[in-house]
């Protein structure tokens, strides 16, 4: 099956896309890019499978149950349908594809994220809840999400959240904030964003700031059809206050500046035309990851295992002062 694939999509009012990280089995490829799937004559029926005529007796039941086994497809096929609003096919392919592919963590996500668009939030919890019992080790990033959704009002589930693990993964120092990123339309030429990062003391054990490191990744939005690292210069990011050591209130600002200069016609023939689309954040301590953001969300998907940076995009940090 070709590479996995995705065209933004404007996203449904007042829930953000949603797809998850890839450190978990097996997802989307580490390619730079990707885009939708070709579709098939018949298109998607409510079970996300094509409806063109089989060829032979049983051929469209064989070609529906490979098509959710695709992990990939599966979650590709789950966005275009929610943004149909075709909700209870959403949950009709989810849930085949979770018989097919159990405890298979991007797909419990992707069922919570429909439950929670359907106002179920009872479902919603119970999916993020079955997230975390997978554990770290098996869940990977999506551990973090879970515990982010389960522990955020803001992420439309009420409901406590679960004790930490005990031993090193539950070991938490460091949390990310509400990010925020905004244009500066002073720029005549180009595009800048300013990407405010909140960077906050989990508990009130002192941090150690040289233990510290953020990955940042910044992403374009290409010929208005795909979604690719950014070719923009290295961002350049600043602190917003002296000395970086989270006394006091236990928050740190940091500032990560994005600027992509107007492209000439040979830099658009070769790289097409390109816009900011967004960012994925990784937060580190001790070389343990502590939290994740990204906007939007799907940004997750692009990301390789936790600690290496996808290809083109170095992870930076400024010197912090003492």
């Amino acid at each position: 099956m070709p590479a996995p694939a995705y065209v933004p999509q404007a996203p449904p009012a007042a829930v953000a896309p949603f797809v998850p990280a890839s450190p978990a089995p097996p997802m989307p490829g580490t390619s730079q890019s990707y885009t939708p799937p070709p579709s098939t004559p018949g298109g998607l029926t409510a079970a996300g499978f094509a409806t063109t005529a089989p060829s032979r007796p049983g051929a469209k039941e064989d070609a529906a149950t490979a098509l959710l086994r695709d992990v990939n497809y599966v979650i590709t096929a789950a966005q275009e349908l929610r943004g149909m609003s075709d909700m209870q096919g959403t949950l009709d392919m989810l849930r085949k594809a979770d018989e097919l592919t159990p405890d298979h963590p991007a797909i419990i996500a992707e069922l919570a994220q429909t439950y929670e668009q359907m106002g179920l939030t009872a479902k919603a919890t119970d999916a993020w809840r079955r997230i975390q019992l997978l554990g770290a080790t098996k869940a990977g990033s999506y551990f973090e999400l879970a515990s982010r959704r389960l522990g955020s009002g803001s992420a439309g589930v009420a409901a406590p959240a679960l004790s930490a693990p005990s031993g090193a993964d539950g070991e938490k120092f460091l949390r990310l904030g509400a990010c925020h990123a905004t244009r500066d339309f002073s720029v005549n030429t180009g595009e800048r964003y300013v990407l405010r990062v909140p960077i906050s003391r989990a508990g009130n054990r002192p941090i150690n700031s040289q233990e510290l490191n953020l990955e940042v990744f910044f992403f374009d939005r290409v010929n208005n059809e795909k979604v690719a690292l950014t070719i923009a210069p290295e961002p350049v990011e600043s602190w917003r206050s002296a000395p970086v050591d989270w006394n006091g209130t236990g928050e740190e600002l940091l500032d990560v500046v994005y600027y992509l200069p107007a492209l000439s016609a040979a830099e658009i023939q070769q790289h097409g035309r390109r816009s900011y689309y967004g960012y994925m954040l990784r937060l580190y301590y001790n070389n343990k990851l502590q939290d994740v953001a990204a906007e939007p969300r799907d940004l997750l998907e692009f990301g390789s295992t936790p600690g290496t940076a996808p290809a083109g995009v170095n992870p930076l940090l400024p010197p912090m002062s003492r």
